[in-house]
């Protein structure tokens, strides 16, 4: 556990002196008990970013509109900003289309926070949503291109994360780290990267499968996940990984399931090559047809070798 415990004092640090501050901006108007903070204005029409800053707080849903008017102009909103308070009964979050930004530790410790849907979204911040109380998230926003370190973490009600957005391309370091009774975790197959204690600290990750796309992983993504049997990896040229990448699981217990002929470069790759690593072929039932053999692998995949040669049933060569 001391290995997270720097990273969630500095989150801490930073929640608490963004909230007993003065770097609030200007709280230039209110509308349904949500606070606006004026960017931009150009005559009748301007930008403004959403907050809870002063009482009365939001209480269970609140929705964020594209746009509000005060005084004549016309504001659009364009992202969320700090803070949100702590304990407030805020327990859903609607954002509309055009809010694209959600900031910094904006949500951060808002513990009664249950569900949030962001379908448009674009931008998450560092500990946006760290130490809040989301059951299942889905980030499938055509838009979101980034999320920021510790985003997530924490959230002790977490059971299931959907990852569908097209554009992300990264996991950042602790992103999901601590979520104790997350289990369920699709994640689309743009992801190439994923930080450092991304899934630590989870111990209700039994299986997990990483996508195609998948490039590099960082130190202990899966540290103290002491329940994780099963890692199923799609990519057929191992993701780059530390010799720290799986440390903190024990490395003989781990299965990892690689696609058919890949085995031999997995168990030669970095970080890889200490855990069991199984492509199907080793665990075979062969028939011999005609001198050719035929080989029912573990995922149910028939394949056909000829001599060193490995072939699937379309006559792709798999090695």
């Amino acid at each position: 556990m001391k290995r997270i415990i720097l990273s969630l004092s500095i989150v801490l640090a930073a929640v608490m002196n963004m909230q007993g501050s003065d770097r609030n901006p200007f709280v230039a108007f209110s509308i349904n008990n949500i606070d606006y903070h004026i960017q931009q204005s150009y005559g009748s029409y301007g930008t403004v970013w959403a907050s809870d800053t002063n009482e009365p707080y939001v209480t269970g849903t609140a929705s964020i509109p594209g746009s509000v008017s005060y005084n004549g102009v016309l504001y659009i909103v364009t992202g969320l900003t700090y803070y949100w308070p702590l304990e407030n009964g805020l327990t859903k979050l609607d954002i509309a289309i055009g809010v694209d930004s959600i900031d910094d530790i904006a949500f951060s410790q808002s513990s009664s926070l249950q569900e949030v849907n962001m379908p448009y979204i674009k931008w998450i911040g560092k500990s946006a949503f760290s130490f809040c109380s989301i059951k299942e998230l889905n980030l499938s926003s055509v838009y979101l291109q980034y999320i920021g370190d510790c985003a997530f973490m924490w959230n002790k009600q977490m059971t299931k994360v959907t990852i569908t957005a097209p554009q992300l391309k990264e996991l950042p370091d602790f992103v999901f780290a601590s979520c104790e009774k997350l289990a369920t975790i699709t994640i689309n197959t743009n992801i190439t990267k994923i930080g450092r204690q991304a899934f630590a600290f989870n111990k209700a990750i039994k299986t997990i499968t990483l996508p195609s796309s998948l490039k590099s992983m960082g130190d202990e993504v899966f540290y103290d996940d002491t329940n994780l049997k099963e890692v199923k990896c799609l990519a057929t040229t191992p993701p780059t990984c530390t010799t720290k990448t799986f440390d903190g699981l024990d490395k003989t217990k781990i299965k990892v399931i690689v696609p058919a002929g890949t085995a031999a470069k997995y168990k030669k790759a970095t970080g890889w090559k200490d855990l069991k690593i199984s492509d199907g072929t080793e665990a075979v039932e062969n028939v011999s047809v005609h001198g050719t053999t035929v080989k029912t692998i573990e995922n149910g995949q028939v394949l056909i070798q000829q001599g060193d040669n490995i072939f699937n049933l379309m006559g792709g060569r798999m090695k």
